[in-house]
């Protein structure tokens, strides 16, 4: 593991300093041949676990590439998944569970026609996701999709069609979502209200879901508020509250609070990871749950950045307890499109989570190149 973790980690170090920070653009989409970008993103992934001296290590890579074509009103995207491997350590194991992925993969695509200077009209596979994913996943599907624009919003109707055997699960989903985004909303920078109407073919059964999300700027404090409510099948609500301070100079606090009724289900997924271990590994449903967040950072220079993070999650009404975690990292820019990550996680679990207490030990590091 140590010999492979070297030759990755050179090789990207190669490639900071021999290859620019830059993405390909070719042409002008108003002229006559249009024009193409392409960016891409390539990052190696490194993790060990210790869970109640259980051990596992691994290192995975992943190379996604973008690439949008236009031409007058017609915009084309493609973003490629060129690699995606696990390579698993001596410790063995992995959370990623090996190298199964089909290479190359399409992940998105869309066309998308502003056929006026108010109305667009999208066609393609992506993700449906709203605000931070909390409630909605992002679960790609074949969508087709028509966006009205006016001054003060926008609206947004979307028909998607998730088919059975899609990413291995038996759904046959046929969904409705209209979304709303306020434009002009006094002194909320973000205003938006989305619904989603979801049948399931095989099933029988009918989902919904009512989201809401703002943003409120107060001087040196952003405010930040996410609801989101089940119907048809499907029960419960949360709420989230997001507060960013910046008193001080090169000093960030973020607080954050979460609070889930106790028959509350994701109306699809969760995506929603507040901290490494808990959010990547323990957390599925968010059933009855309330937990709060700090998280602390300190800009060193223009290109370090330290911060400490800690999760506290409250006792349900059932007496069931869900643990704390704690975490420091850093952030470290080795160059423009370069930037090399560190963190440590510690995660004490509750008997809410299994019928008894594990102790979860993770070091994560993680180095990225754009073009």
């Amino acid at each position: 593991m140590k010999k492979l973790s070297i030759i990755l980690l050179a090789l990207a170090l190669a490639l900071v300093f021999t290859v620019p920070a830059m993405a390909i653009h070719i042409g002008d989409k108003d002229s006559p041949e249009g024009s193409l970008g392409i960016t891409g993103n390539y990052r190696i992934d490194g993790e060990s676990v210790d869970i109640d001296g259980n051990k596992a290590d691994y290192m995975d890579d992943d190379f996604d590439l973008s690439i949008v074509m236009e031409r007058g009103p017609v915009k084309g995207y493609v973003s490629l998944e060129l690699s995606d491997r696990t390579f698993v350590g001596d410790a063995g194991g992995s959370p990623g569970g090996g190298d199964d992925a089909k290479i190359p993969a399409v992940d998105n695509y869309y066309i998308e026609w502003t056929a006026m200077d108010n109305l667009k009209v999208k066609m393609g596979e992506w993700g449906l996701g709203f605000a931070r994913s909390i409630g909605t996943d992002g679960a790609g599907a074949s969508n087709i999709q028509v966006t009205y624009m006016m001054d003060a919003l926008d609206i947004t109707g979307t028909l998607s069609k998730e088919v059975e055997g899609w990413s291995g699960t038996d759904d046959d989903n046929d969904t409705l979502m209209i979304k709303v985004d306020g434009k002009q909303a006094g002194p909320f920078t973000t205003a938006s209200v989305v619904s989603f109407t979801q049948m399931n073919d095989l099933s029988g059964t009918e989902n919904s879901y009512i989201g809401l999300d703002l943003a409120l700027p107060l001087g040196p404090v952003d405010l930040a508020f996410e609801y989101g409510g089940n119907g048809g099948d499907l029960d419960g609500e949360f709420f989230a509250l997001f507060v960013d301070l910046a008193f001080i100079q090169n000093f960030g606090v973020t607080v954050n609070y979460f609070l889930s009724s106790d028959d509350y289900t994701p109306y699809e997924g969760a995506d929603w990871s507040p901290t490494a271990i808990f959010g990547d590994n323990i957390n599925e449903e968010l059933i009855d749950m309330s937990a709060l967040w700090l998280e602390f950072t300190y800009d060193v220079n223009d290109k370090l950045r330290i911060g400490a993070q800690a999760l506290v999650l409250a006792e349900n009404d059932n007496g069931d307890e869900y643990g704390t975690e704690i975490g420091a990292g850093l952030t470290y820019k080795l160059a423009d499109n370069v930037t090399y990550k560190a963190a440590f996680s510690s995660y004490a679990e509750g008997d809410g989570v299994h019928s008894e207490d594990v102790d979860y030990d993770e070091l994560f590091h993680t180095l990225s190149f754009k073009f």
